[in-house]
């Protein structure tokens, strides 16, 4: 049973720590209607291509001590949250 148990424990701590960190973005780096513009959405989701978007967001994880950009981005309350990962 407390093998069963500490598996269990060990299982949702990494699950924990899959999810990564949601950053809030201020109003003037970006809009949940930017989120909307389908170009930007691809560019933001794309880790293979350069884009100026994506790098601002990868600053912004890496200032904030988050880790590294996901791509993940969503609108809560009117304000963008970006997904940052160790």
């Amino acid at each position: 049973m407390k093998n069963i148990l500490a598996l269990l424990i060990a299982c949702g701590a990494v699950a924990a720590c899959d999810q990564g960190r949601w950053i809030e973005l201020p109003p003037l780096l970006m809009t949940c209607n930017d989120l909307e513009d389908k170009d930007m959405s691809a560019e933001l989701k794309n880790p293979d291509k350069f884009s100026l978007g994506r790098g601002m967001l990868q600053g912004v994880c890496a200032q904030s001590g988050a880790g590294q950009f996901t791509g993940d981005t969503r609108c809560n309350k009117d304000v963008v949250e970006i997904r940052c990962k160790s």
